[in-house]
């Protein structure tokens, strides 16, 4: 009676599994076939910069530590997460204030890839040990910059609420599918998998996060013009004489006087 049972339960299991992976892709697929004058302004934000690489990889490494974890570590990153998306829309403006004070910044969208990949890819690298204690914080800090990266891409200006709810609703069915496909199979390399990506994760998020900081002086200097010196300084204005200080210059020699022979020319 308890195998029928189990085995029921994994069968549910199984279908709930299929059939969360296959609405979420078939809706996605759906939505990129339809023009984009008739998708609407969240259908096309959804495609244009929802599904951007940049958003969805930390995402997609957060949903992979989700399904190395314990069940009940998971929950409460999960838990985390979701918080961490309501603080990141409340407490943007702050955010944003207190973020703008480092290099680069405002022109690297508030450097939000960079503080997500590093902490996603940490918590994946670092390995089995001490990864159900950093995914707590991980969620945490995921959540609010994931929310604040919709918000800097939202077209609406935050006027209306269905592109935040939209990001937000693709994030959970992408962790949803991973964990849910992650933990049916078990399979004993997903471990190494896992501190693989998170390693490129954090390097990712290095690169992008030097060439934020360093931008302003990695740009090559403006060359000075030539003739720059000439025009500013006096004293080079001075060298060039007049055009009456010499005014034989550039006529012809005089003619030889009457009688006498005119010089042979001497290289």
């Amino acid at each position: 009676m308890a195998s029928e049972l189990s085995h029921r339960e994994t069968t549910t299991h199984g279908w709930l599994r299929h059939l969360w992976v296959l609405a979420g892709l078939t809706a996605l697929i759906v939505l990129a076939l339809i023009p984009p004058a008739q998708r609407g302004e969240t259908g096309a934000w959804l495609i244009r910069d929802a599904l951007a690489v940049e958003r969805l990889f930390p995402i997609f490494g957060f949903g992979i530590a989700l399904a190395l974890v314990p069940v009940r570590r998971a929950q409460i990153a999960a838990l985390l997460w979701v918080m961490g998306m309501g603080l990141g829309l409340a407490f943007r403006i702050e955010l944003m204030a207190a973020l703008q004070q480092i290099p680069g910044a405002i022109t690297h969208h508030f450097l939000t890839l960079p503080i997500t990949a590093i902490t996603v890819g940490a918590t994946l690298a670092l390995g089995r040990g001490p990864r159900p204690v950093l995914i707590v914080p991980a969620g945490l800090i995921l959540g609010i910059f994931y929310a604040l990266s919709v918000k800097l891409s939202d077209p609406s200006f935050g006027g209306r609420p269905w592109i935040f709810l939209a990001g937000m609703g693709l994030a959970i069915w992408l962790m949803g599918a991973i964990v849910l496909i992650l933990r049916s199979w078990q399979a004993s390399w997903f471990e190494i998998a896992g501190r693989i990506i998170g390693s490129w994760l954090v390097a990712i998020g290095l690169l992008y996060g030097g060439v934020a900081l360093m931008g302003n002086k990695l740009k090559p200097k403006t060359a000075t013009p030539a003739n720059a010196a000439s025009e500013n300084a006096p004293a080079a204005q001075n060298a060039v004489p007049g055009a009456d200080e010499f005014p034989s210059f550039g006529a012809p020699p005089p003619a030889a006087p009457p009688g006498q022979k005119k010089p042979d020319f001497q290289p």
